[in-house]
């Protein structure tokens, strides 16, 4: 074997490895920044309706993961009930820092989160559904929501309101069987299933931006 071929051996054998490693940070600086997403929460008059391609960003949260990103307990108000902020709606990445165990994994996370140019919130604001909540008041859910776009310094730069509801047919299905003073427990659940599915497939998420 030649010199340059045994150089090229070792290489290639050192290159597989050294496995490159990714940008890490301080998860506190994501903690920090996430209380001051929640401090910048903007009613919708106060900054522009977004575009459509301003309803993307590299990194998306609903309230309640938001609320745990900076360290607060989200409370016990339907609409930061954990049904109604899926995780579907939820970056990768703020998921990792919350729910893996693996610290280096967390500080991975925790750079890609900063290193974002912008964030979307998911923030429900109303839960008009009594049948998915268990109360018998026999209409259409629906839920009130407000999507914030913020920049890489926490500032709001647009808001869009989005409302959406159960659909027709598992509504009409829940009015039907509902004949007792109440709604039974199985059905609320179907009817909250119903609109966490309507929020993940509908919610307007935009298309980035093309380039000039």
């Amino acid at each position: 074997m030649s010199v340059r071929s045994s150089l090229l051996s070792v290489l290639v054998v050192a290159a597989c490895g050294h496995k490159a490693h990714k940008p890490e940070a301080d998860p506190a600086k994501v903690t920090a920044l996430a209380n001051k997403l929640i401090d910048n929460s903007p009613v919708p008059a106060a900054v522009p309706e977004c575009k459509p391609e301003e309803l993307h960003a590299p990194v998306t949260v609903t309230l309640r993961t938001l609320l745990e990103l900076a360290g607060k307990k989200p409370g016990t108000e339907p609409e930061q009930a954990e049904w109604i902020n899926p995780h579907d709606l939820d970056a990768a990445a703020a998921r990792t820092l919350l729910d893996s165990s693996d610290a280096t994994a967390k500080r991975e996370a925790a750079a890609e989160l900063l290193a974002a140019p912008a964030w979307i919130v998911y923030r429900v604001d109303l839960v008009n559904a009594p049948m998915a909540m268990g109360v018998k008041e026999l209409k259409i859910g629906t839920i009130g929501t407000r999507i914030i776009r913020y920049d890489k310094d926490a500032r709001p730069t647009c808001a869009t309101v989005w409302n959406f509801q159960n659909t027709q047919a598992k509504t009409d299905w829940a009015i039907s069987i509902t004949n007792k003073a109440f709604v039974d427990g199985a059905v609320a659940k179907e009817l909250r299933d119903d609109l966490t599915a309507q929020y993940v497939k509908l919610v307007p998420r935009g298309v980035p931006a093309k380039p000039l």
